[in-house]
């Protein structure tokens, strides 16, 4: 065979085993995407099948002991079925900048990450190499947050102090933070600048350990904006533009890695709505809440059964976006809370979890130390059965990875309230009854004082002589009595003192509340009520001509009169009804008052 035939023959067959090749490999870039955690819908996915995990916050970054038995602290996670481990990549100023409130201890700035706007601590940076690192070795994924509203680490007031904004941090405020000040950081130029230097050379690194990207590192989780993002009632825009601008700058930089915002969460209806505005950005991946039972009052979950609501209401609120929750911390002390221990709350913080269809749960915090409040530890027999509960919920979430949420949780127009206290009183109960007047024109008047309600319903409640209140949404019901006489009745007027129940963190300029009045379950229209001038009372007036609550009066039926925020109502803040002056029983002070005119 000359060389000629014997070049095309060889080069026939590479080509055929090229195409081979072609045929039986996967795309690589195809096949690299997919060892990264993706966000699906309501679900994440690895690997192609759906992801479900039991995740802990872990103390490896700060403290030199921590830090020493990291390994240990990863192997310990990984034992006890956890996927996957969240930690904190940030820590800005040193020693002699701002100071944490509390539990000093835990939270010492010689591991900062950043000392000054100029001065890196190159130190931090290969520790967390080495987080990454040994969390790959046990099969461990590792959710990376980078700044914190609290004054910890450092946070936004170090932030806004590097700025020359000084006066955030303020010692004699709650949690040490000057809240309106501290909200700057979302807006202030340099600030932003300096928190994209830092989200710049975390995702751009590459480990000194294993020689890979961050952004290319399928042990990564995802990239948390920031450790539970504050924000005042009125300010809602400020912050929602920051989360935008902030991860697409990361999705810019790394598309392969999932994005959460880094709020705790809501606690109100008006709250809830302003969470799924925040979490409808599409560079946004998933949804995230914190849990603290003991310590979140504002959540009112004071028992396994209320976390059950808690959780439920936030995973259909994440689904009406088709995205995935993630509740990123859960803590309870070994004392456990309420009448129920521990081990209790966590059975039902895993167990909630998994029925509502969460994507992943994450506890607060897997230590070495026992002391530490909140700790699960794996040093010694106190946590043992946590530790079995802890894996036996992760075996629950793998196995159950693909189960659909209950449909009930999928339904948009349900779960639009995080939580209400209701109270009723029987017909004709003492105390409920009006003031009766007959005028000569044999006009109908029925007179109430605000505390004669017969029915509440509202987020938060309240009432004292000559008020009544409800916060969010919900409604305050009047009974008027039956009469035994029939009478004409050509219109039904409705009049109340009625003003809106203002969150503690807005101003009254801001607030309004959106209140329809039902009577008998018939809407009879809704106005927007605005703060009062002072002194200078606004009293809402209704006027009915329509045959059918006509006819009701006329046969001298009850009315049921409602004034109720519902839950699609443009403004959520709530009813209160008072007398005037507000508080004040006198004499003269104006009712709520159902006139029947003849």
């Amino acid at each position: 065979m000359n060389r000629k035939l014997l070049a095309i023959a060889a080069l026939a067959l590479i080509g055929s085993a090229a195409v081979l090749f072609l045929v039986a490999s996967p795309n690589p870039n195809e096949s690299q995407r997919t060892r990264f955690v993706r966000q699906r819908g309501g679900r994440f996915v690895l690997a192609g099948k759906p992801f479900r995990f039991v995740g802990a916050n872990v103390a490896v970054m700060y403290r030199d002991e921590d830090r020493a038995l990291m390994p240990e602290t990863l192997k310990q996670a990984s034992l006890a079925g956890i996927k996957v481990v969240r930690v904190w990549a940030f820590g800005e100023g040193g020693p002699n900048d701002i100071q944490p409130m509390a539990d000093f201890a835990d939270w010492p700035r010689n591991h900062s990450f950043r000392f000054t706007p100029d001065q890196w601590n190159e130190e931090a940076f290969v520790h967390l190499d080495k987080v990454i690192a040994e969390a790959a070795k046990n099969n461990l994924h590792v959710q990376i947050c980078l700044t914190n509203w609290w004054r910890d680490t450092g946070g936004v007031t170090q932030y806004l102090r590097w700025a020359g904004i000084t006066d955030a941090a303020d010692d004699r405020l709650p949690f040490g933070i000057n809240k309106e000040k501290a909200l700057l950081f979302y807006t202030n130029p340099e600030t932003r600048r300096l928190y994209r230097e830092h989200v710049n050379k975390v995702i751009t690194r590459r480990n000194t350990i294993t020689g890979v990207a961050y952004r290319d590192d399928p042990t990564i989780f995802g990239w948390e904006l920031m450790n539970e993002a504050q924000v005042m009632t009125n300010r809602w825009a400020e912050r929602r533009a920051w989360f935008a601008e902030m991860s697409g700058y990361i999705k810019s930089l790394d598309p392969n890695h999932l994005v959460a915002s880094g709020t705790w969460g809501f606690r109100t209806s008006a709250q809830r709505r302003e969470w799924l505005a925040d979490h409808a950005i599409p560079t946004i991946d998933y949804c995230d809440v914190h849990n603290y039972p003991r310590d979140d009052h504002d959540s009112f979950v004071d028992s396994p059964a209320d976390l059950k609501a808690f959780i439920d209401n936030r995973a259909a609120a994440a689904f009406s976006l088709g995205k995935p929750l993630v509740v990123g911390e859960f803590g309870m002390g070994p004392e456990g809370y309420n009448n129920s221990s521990e081990l209790e709350w966590y059975k039902a913080f895993f167990d909630a979890n998994l029925r509502a269809g969460s994507a992943g749960t994450m506890f607060w915090i897997l230590t070495p130390d026992q002391r530490r409040g909140y700790g699960v530890t794996y040093n010694g027999e106190r946590d043992r059965a946590l530790l079995a509960e802890i894996k036996r919920s992760s075996q629950n979430f793998e196995s159950l990875a693909a189960a659909e949420p209950p449909a009930i949780l999928l339904d948009a127009k349900r779960n639009l309230i995080p939580r209400q206290f209701v109270w009723n009183r029987p017909p004709n109960a003492e105390g409920t009854t009006p003031k009766l007047t007959i005028r000569e024109d044999k006009t109908v008047l029925y007179q109430f004082k605000p505390q004669m309600a017969s029915a509440q319903r509202f987020e938060k409640v309240g009432s004292g002589v000559g008020y009544i209140w409800g916060y969010g949404s919900g409604f305050i019901d009047y009974t008027v009595p039956e009469r035994s006489d029939r009478r004409k009745v050509s219109e039904i007027i409705v009049r109340a003192h009625i003003q809106p129940v203002s969150p503690v963190d807005a101003s009254r300029d801001f607030v309004k509340t959106r209140v329809t009045l039902f009577i008998s379950g018939w809407n009879c229209g809704s106005r927007l009520i605005p703060f009062e001038p002072e002194g200078q009372p606004l009293i809402q007036e209704w006027r009915m001509t329509g045959l059918f609550l006509r006819l009701r009066a006329m046969r001298g039926l009850p009315l049921k009169v409602r004034f109720e925020v519902t839950p699609e109502s443009d403004w959520l803040y709530g009813v209160n009804v008072s007398n005037w002056p507000e508080g004040y029983d006198a004499k003269d002070a104006k009712p709520i008052e159902v006139e029947l005119r003849h």
